[in-house]
């Protein structure tokens, strides 16, 4: 079975930028696939960056965190979902591609998601 992964930028303020490949990557189930996401910041500090995900008629979820000293995975996505933080780059992985993995997939520079009790 075919699924559409789609990809969205996201940018933040000040002269940070994000930048994803657009449009949909379609994989078949059971496969791997590789979402790119390069950035720039005038920032000398460590840079923190967050992947997301967006389930149709539902509000972005965090997934992970990879900075210079440290690496945060949501527990649901340990085993599937993997980046490394290059000096520009931080590509999100995927093996054993599902369908529940049909999302729109975020990558920022910064926390996007806030939990509202």
């Amino acid at each position: 079975m075919e699924l559409c992964l789609r990809i969205t930028v996201i940018l933040t303020a000040s002269e940070d930028t994000v930048t994803q490949s657009t449009g949909d990557v379609i994989r078949y189930e059971g496969g791997s696939v590789t979402l790119s996401c390069n950035f720039t910041t005038s920032s000398t500090n460590t840079h923190y960056l967050f992947w997301y995900i967006q389930r149709p008629n539902d509000p972005p979820k965090y997934v992970l965190r990879r900075d210079k000293y440290s690496n945060d995975t949501v527990q649901e996505y340990k085993k599937r979902f993997n980046a490394k933080l290059n000096t520009s780059s931080v590509p999100l992985a995927i093996e054993v591609v599902q369908l529940c993995d049909s999302a729109v997939y975020y990558c920022a520079l910064k926390p996007t998601v806030t939990v509202t009790l």
